[in-house]
């Protein structure tokens, strides 16, 4: 009899490398942007505009994430109705060499994105295990694979993008990137028919 392993309710992560490289416009604006007031986060700071997308100089950029983000939930959700993504705020992250970004999930969105500005080889970003089989029990393991391990990381090159669930807690180790890491970070929403009637959460 033959025998299978199947991996129940995974987890869709979606990166592209040289995803897009930004306009002369763009990157002026994110110059620019830098050199603004910031607020301080955990162990890093990002833009007080929640709303950097929205800016002229980014219309075109809003519409490539867009449609990047709207690709990924009609592959991952499927809908039967016609539902769309909308991005709701936009920020900009800084983070110096010995900052970090703590662990954090985005709340009040459905699918957020990293865009990576200006990184290297050294920067990446982890990702925690939504169901640890460790949270009651340790077992330390030989191998890690993907059913064991605590967290996983994603290596994020300049102007990679990657898409995950809000609700994927992740976060950055302290760099040692000896430039500032700048990555620009988006959540979203949808609008749109989603269901006719309130109790379809099971097939």
């Amino acid at each position: 009899m033959s025998s299978d392993w199947i991996n129940l309710f995974p987890t869709p992560v979606w990166k592209r490398e040289s995803w897009r490289e930004p306009t002369i416009d763009e990157k002026n604006f994110f110059t620019r942007t830098q050199s603004k007031e910031r607020l301080e986060n955990r162990g890093n700071s990002h833009t007080e505009e929640n709303y950097v997308l929205n800016a002229p100089e980014m219309t075109n950029l809003k519409k490539d994430l867009t449609s990047a983000i709207n690709s990924y939930f009609q592959e991952v959700w499927q809908p039967m109705y016609d539902v769309k993504v909308y991005i709701t705020i936009s920020w900009i992250n800084y983070t110096e060499v010995g900052q970090f970004h703590h662990a954090h999930i985005h709340a009040n969105s459905i699918i957020s994105g990293v865009y990576y500005i200006d990184t290297d080889d050294s920067d990446k970003v982890f990702f925690s295990n939504p169901q640890p089989m460790w949270s009651t029990l340790r077992v330390e393991p030989k191998e890690y694979n993907d059913w064991n391990c605590a967290a996983s990381w994603l290596s994020t090159p300049k102007n990679s993008l990657i898409l995950f669930p809000s609700k994927l807690e992740h976060s950055v180790r302290e760099s040692t990137n000896p430039n500032t890491r700048i990555s620009l970070s988006f959540n979203t929403f949808l609008k749109g028919k989603l269901s006719d009637t309130l109790d379809e959460l099971y097939l």
